[in-house]
């Protein structure tokens, strides 16, 4: 019985190494077949603004539930990030909204009525989620250009970098980090001292008989 009861903790215990190592091995798998995602950078916390407070409460706080309000007609709103980004896609959620936005950028702090701002994008405000592409394109400055033909709310608005630099400092910063310290070492290296050079082979022994007086 205590054979029976040893053999089965063992296989038990065997079973669930295993278990550990498959999960792991998915979970790495996973990782590296699925895409990266930037972070949103149009969040308060992170040093962005909104020239209009109320907005700025309601777009890029943590407390996306409370919406903006868009009336009827044109709203602009300019967006200031921290510093300036290569950025790549906006989105925001839209609740009842139609007409139109237009994105514009700029790397400079501008008028909001500036004929210096550079237009990005246009299109339709579309339900539930309005996703815009716009790059990459580098800008510190995002106007947003509402023209409602009616009303509704918009909220959690969301800035992110061009994706292919996130993955390529991710990749640095997180676990590849080590091989491409390791890799970078190996590569600096001094060549190592090679084989000493080519001697020619001694001559052949050659008998000389000693002759005595």
């Amino acid at each position: 019985m205590e054979i029976m009861s040893a053999y089965h903790s063992r296989f038990c215990l065997i079973a669930l190494v295993g278990c550990g190592i498959l999960f792991t091995s998915g979970l790495q798998m996973f990782a590296q077949q699925s895409p990266v995602y930037a972070r949103n950078i149009a969040r308060f916390d992170l040093g962005a603004r909104v020239d209009d407070k109320i907005a700025e409460a309601a777009l890029i706080s943590n407390h996306p539930t409370i919406g903006y309000s868009l009336g009827d007609g044109k709203t602009e709103l300019v967006l200031s990030l921290s510093k300036i980004e290569n950025i790549d896609i906006v989105s925001f959620i839209n609740n009842g909204a139609t007409g139109t936005v237009t994105i514009s950028t700029s790397n400079s702090k501008l008028a909001v009525a500036s004929s210096q701002w550079h237009q990005i994008a246009k299109q339709d405000l579309t339900a539930k989620m309005t996703k815009v592409k716009l790059g990459p394109t580098e800008a510190k400055y995002v106007k947003f250009s509402f023209d409602v033909a009616r009303s509704g709310r918009i909220a959690d608005l969301a800035v992110y970098p061009t994706a292919s630099l996130v993955v390529a400092q991710t990749a640095v910063d997180g676990k590849d980090a080590k091989d491409f310290k390791e890799a970078k070492e190996v590569a600096e290296a001094p060549p190592e001292e090679g084989p000493p050079p080519f001697l020619p082979e001694p001559p052949g022994f050659v008998f000389v008989p000693l002759l005595s007086d």
